[in-house]
């Protein structure tokens, strides 16, 4: 479960996130949808941990990620991913080790189970079969974009 209480950030006097208060059951799923400029990334950072609010709290699964030390912080943060809208893949890496690049570089997993791990997220968004792919080489069809 995500709750998000009372949650401020402001940047430079311009004020972002107002007392924002968000709860997200497990098992539901949330979008979170505006115009831009409106503090959807801004609130997105503050849930995976990568942002500091200026007040307020955001627990996940019962713990306050505002209090974490820095190295909790990046322990917590393995369990999370974002993707960024612009030049979010490694030109140079296959989509397998793009999709699976946390687990190559943070894990002892062996090649052949990170490898299996990817194909099965892959396989669970449509896109298994293209593990050894090049982003440039991937059809329109597969690319996301805002």
């Amino acid at each position: 479960m995500i709750e998000i209480i009372n949650l401020c950030k402001s940047f430079n006097g311009k004020v972002v996130l107002d007392n924002l208060n968000l709860t997200i059951n497990t098992g539901e799923t949330m979008v979170i949808i505006g115009r831009s400029g409106c503090g959807k990334s801004v609130l997105l950072k503050h849930i995976i941990g990568i942002m500091k609010p200026d007040s307020g709290q955001v627990i996940i699964n019962g713990t306050d990620i505002t209090k974490l030390t820095e190295r909790e912080l990046n322990k917590f943060r393995m369990k999370f991913g974002m993707l960024f809208q612009g030049a979010a893949l490694f030109d140079s890496l296959t989509v397998e080790e793009n999709v699976g690049f946390n687990l190559i570089e943070h894990s002892d997993w062996q090649r052949d189970k990170i490898r299996g791990r990817v194909t099965e997220c892959l396989g669970l968004v449509g896109l298994k079969g293209i593990e050894d792919s090049k982003p440039a080489e991937l059809s329109h069809s597969y690319k996301v974009s805002a």
